[in-house]
């Protein structure tokens, strides 16, 4: 019955029902928690946009795809961040993010206002620092230069940035590289079964360890299993998105009691090595001297020449103890 009705608005009753959802407004957004992984809590939420249920354009590709190829795509994509925005208002905390997809292509429609958003973020009681624009792959960014200079226009007013799918293809990481984002989302393509996948580990290692050269944060997208949430997290990953955490919905989902338990256990096995690195930095410091980082060398040769039977000391720095130095070591400093 569905498979009729999909074929039938393809081929003629289509473009009546997208202007007639257009103009009623006929959208549900759900919510989609982003999960700070170092901590547990809920860092804020992706806006999800569908149509009405059963639908050809409840699907979000099928719809914004549909919009763009009617010279749409701007009214459509106005119309759903007021509606993100508007629905927010109930659960959305003032420390907590709203991020909020749009194309790059967007910002160039003459039809688009600077200042609309933060104008309805006020008519909210919320402001920019609230929004994380999700920047997405629907299509390329032709002009940089350009693209640049609107987004430093948002950045000013507090508004963040976002890269989504990265990894997926050559264009998002040639936006990292352009636009320098506060967020890259990783593509789902690359979290699905990380845990057995030596090539995938190394690849989100690689743009995790990037993303802190740039001062990004990393969000992976798509975690559906315990063993992929404990690979991303062991991998330095901040955020986590996924329908193991949580599923999209309205109003939101609370975290999973699945994940919440993963996530305790492995703020528990933190803990445990923590102390004893603590334990480790305390015996060094009570038992042995501290030299700062600075200071020369043979100063130490003469305290070793005096204290026969040490064999290190302790090296600091800003007065935080950050290694020691053992006395075989010493011949190898000029």
């Amino acid at each position: 019955m569905q498979i009729n009705k999909i074929t039938d608005l393809k081929s003629s009753g289509s473009k009546a029902e997208f202007y007639d959802i257009l103009r009623k407004k006929a959208f549900f957004i759900h919510y989609q928690p982003i999960i700070s992984l170092g901590i547990g809590d809920i860092f804020g939420f992706e806006a999800l946009t569908r149509g009405p249920l059963n639908s050809y354009f409840y699907y979000p590709d099928r719809l914004f795809l549909y919009a763009e190829n009617q010279g749409s795509l701007y009214k459509l994509e106005k119309i759903t961040r007021e509606l993100a925005i508007e629905n927010s208002r109930d659960f959305l905390k003032k420390e907590q993010k709203l991020f909020i997809n749009i194309s790059s292509q967007v910002i160039y429609d003459p039809k688009f206002i600077s200042g609309y958003t933060t104008a309805l973020l006020e008519k909210y009681q919320l402001t920019p620092h609230n929004i994380i624009f999700e920047i997405t792959e629907r299509s390329a960014i032709k002009d940089f230069d350009a693209f640049r200079k609107v987004l430093e226009h948002y950045r000013m007013q507090g508004f963040k940035i976002a890269i989504d799918d990265a990894g997926a293809g050559y264009s998002s990481l040639q936006a990292i590289s352009e636009l320098n984002p506060e967020y890259i989302k990783i593509d789902r393509s690359l979290i699905q079964n990380i845990d057995k996948n030596d090539l995938k580990k190394s690849l989100v290692e690689t743009l995790t360890n990037s993303a802190k050269k740039i001062n990004s944060k990393v969000i992976a997208e798509g975690i559906e299993t315990a063993e992929e949430l404990h690979t991303t997290v062991n991998l330095g990953v901040q955020y986590g998105q996924g329908f193991f955490l949580a599923r999209p919905n309205f109003p939101p989902e609370s975290i999973s009691v699945k994940a919440v338990e993963c996530l305790a256990n492995y703020q528990v096995n933190i803990e445990r090595g923590s102390s004893i690195i603590r334990k480790k930095v305390e015996y060094f410091t009570a038992s042995e001297a501290i030299f700062d980082i600075d200071t020369n060398p043979a100063t130490i040769v003469e305290y070793f020449a005096y204290n026969q039977h040490k064999e290190w000391v302790v090296i600091s720095k800003a007065d935080i103890p950050v290694g020691i130095l053992k006395k075989e070591n010493l011949k190898h400093i000029s």
